[in-house]
């Protein structure tokens, strides 16, 4: 009996040790949209993330490679979108580079940004003098009756307050093994368990 425990406790120390190593080297990314920005968020686990990462974003379509950045300490690195992906209507593909052997991929959706703002660099004013207005976020409030809020700000709001519901879901993409991953561990512990068991029935 105490052969059999002994099995058993060696096959549970193997399943967390195998564990440990999935997870140290497992990364990933995700990423959302914001405003006229990407917001990338790169993790080991929820509470290590990337830093220093590099994340290159190329055009969906083409492969070509539009721009690339560097994650900070919370694992963040954000870019305005490119302007070639909003003239081609093409997705983005994000790679992280997190080391030897550690790379993982997400894809931002052209329909994710078809509706972002425009960043007020890629405004086209032709007098100088009527550049403030000409903004649409500044149009809608000039047409805007008083005490309404204008589109634009509605939109700000929606996004401040998805906030923090696009992290929850961030963490949870990093959230480790999966159930699947969890009881397929378990039923081979208790395959083990049962091996060591019948070993023991036939002897004599």
């Amino acid at each position: 009996m105490n052969r059999l425990l002994l099995i058993v406790c060696l096959a549970l120390a193997a399943t967390l040790c195998l564990s440990a190593v999935s997870e140290a080297h497992k990364v990933n990314i995700f990423a959302y949209v914001e405003g006229d920005t990407v917001v990338t968020d790169s993790g080991y686990s929820r509470s290590k993330r990337v830093n220093d990462g590099v994340v290159e974003v190329y055009d969906g379509s083409s492969g070509e490679l539009l721009l690339s950045g560097n994650t900070d300490e919370a694992g963040l690195f954000t870019f305005v979108i490119p302007k070639e992906a909003r003239e081609r209507q093409a997705d983005l593909r994000l790679l992280l580079k997190a080391g030897t052997g550690h790379q993982a991929e997400w894809t931002v959706k052209y329909d994710e940004f078809a509706d972002a703002p425009r960043p007020v660099s890629d405004v086209v004013v032709e007098d100088p003098i009527q550049a403030a207005p000409q903004t649409p976020a500044a149009l809608a409030a000039a047409a805007a009756p008083a005490g309404t809020l204008t589109e634009a700000q509605v939109e700000a709001i929606v996004r401040r307050e998805l906030a923090p519901l696009n992290r929850m879901v961030a963490e949870m993409h990093d959230s480790g093994p999966s159930l699947v991953e969890i009881f397929g561990g378990i039923g081979w512990i208790f395959g083990l368990f049962g091996v060591a068991a019948y070993m023991k029935s036939r002897k004599p």
